[in-house]
């Protein structure tokens, strides 16, 4: 695949170079990311359902941006 990007935008170039990174990261936080404190004093669920409101407020499917 070959994606040819012009911009003036910094910060545009540095988000779009990134973004693969970002979806990997956004799916092993709302696959696996629970895991860690699953046994432990901290409720999780309740940090969890903030990300999967920010994740419908953003309109993020992972499933659509990964595999």
């Amino acid at each position: 695949m070959r994606i040819k990007i012009e911009t003036d935008d910094e910060m545009e170039a540095k988000r779009l170079l990134k973004s693969n990174d970002m979806a990997l990261f956004i799916f092993e936080l709302v696959r696996n990311g629970w895991r860690r404190f699953k046994h432990t004093d901290y409720d999780y669920e309740k940090s969890w359902g903030v990300i999967h409101e920010l994740l419908d407020e953003y309109d993020i499917n992972i499933d659509e941006i990964t595999q």
